[in-house]
């Protein structure tokens, strides 16, 4: 009889059969012919004219475990980013369920109350998050995202988050942060503990207080909505791009130097930005042209 070894996989310490080329438990490469070639990024878009999407692996982390969904259903635009908490077991596919169970909630809804239609598509993401088998490696936490999903109709944007990816608006004349964050930082900066940039300097900063997953606590959702003053564009992200330009000013002054490409050149350019600024995370960005004045495809003017 032959009995087959049982090895550690080297990314998570998860027990696989040695057989295995990918760990089930995170998705890592256990043998050197499994992984990405040296210095490959991996990249992944999404390219619907109005709305893209580009996610970069960047230039620190070994696997991209962001996720995200783009829709243009011609009088409704959807979209949503996950991104994996890194501390959790299989944060990648918490992304990819927490995204897709979204999607397929805004997908079915019928748009007459996008506030309720919002709340019911976070609940499912949390509810499918929440469902994912698992077992404790090395002590991570359960299987975790944050996540950010906007449901855009005519110029209106109704956005739903839990964590620390954002949303943001920007266009010729103006900036703004859509979302606020869930994390340490901005709770200290809300409550008046502490000024932003001495919070953004604590080793907390970054400590996420909402998430979904099995442990994550119960919470209030916060679904918000704008009504776009002119054409511009909605941006949705995970912490990898803002990390490094965190304020609305700082992101549009980036976005209006690429000189209004389309929405697939905006997120390359932006997600390029961002792993010449040195990669350390995953990073994702979605981007969305609005204009409250254009008719929606398929329309008369």
């Amino acid at each position: 009889m032959t009995v087959e070894p049982i090895v550690a996989c080297p990314a998570c310490g998860d027990k696989v059969a040695g057989a295995d080329r990918f760990c089930e438990a995170c998705g890592g490469a256990l043998h050197a012919s499994a992984a990405q070639p040296s210095g490959r990024r991996d990249r992944t878009e999404a390219d619907h004219g109005r709305v893209a999407a580009v996610s970069d692996r960047g230039r620190v982390h070994e696997r991209n475990e962001d996720a995200y969904f783009v829709d243009d259903r011609g009088d409704r635009i959807i979209v949503v980013v996950c991104d994996g908490v890194s501390s959790s077991t299989a944060p990648g596919l918490a992304a990819r369920v927490g995204a897709d169970a979204a999607a397929r909630e805004l997908q079915a809804s019928t748009g007459a109350d996008p506030d309720a239609d919002m709340r019911a598509a976070i609940a499912a993401a949390r509810g499918a998050v929440s469902s994912i088998a698992w077992s404790p490696v090395r002590g991570d936490a359960a299987p975790s995202s944050t996540i950010v999903a906007a449901s855009c109709v005519a110029g209106v944007v109704t956005i739903g988050s839990l964590g620390d990816s954002r949303a943001y608006w920007i266009d010729d004349h103006s900036a703004r942060r859509l979302t606020t964050d869930d994390s340490w930082a901005e709770e200290q900066v809300l409550s008046g503990a502490m000024p932003a940039n001495q919070a953004a300097l604590d080793r907390r900063a970054h400590m996420i207080t909402a998430w979904l997953g099995a442990d994550a606590p119960e919470v209030t959702l916060r679904v918000v909505t704008f009504r776009a003053p002119r054409r511009g564009r909605l941006l949705l992200c995970s912490d990898g791009l803002w990390n490094d330009w965190p304020s609305a000013e700082e992101l549009a002054t980036l976005v209006r130097a690429v000189d209004r490409p389309r929405a697939l050149d905006l997120a390359h350019a932006l997600t390029d930005r961002a792993v010449a600024a040195g990669g350390r995370d995953n990073i994702t960005v979605v981007a969305v042209d609005l204009d409250p004045a254009a008719p929606a495809p398929g329309e008369l003017p």
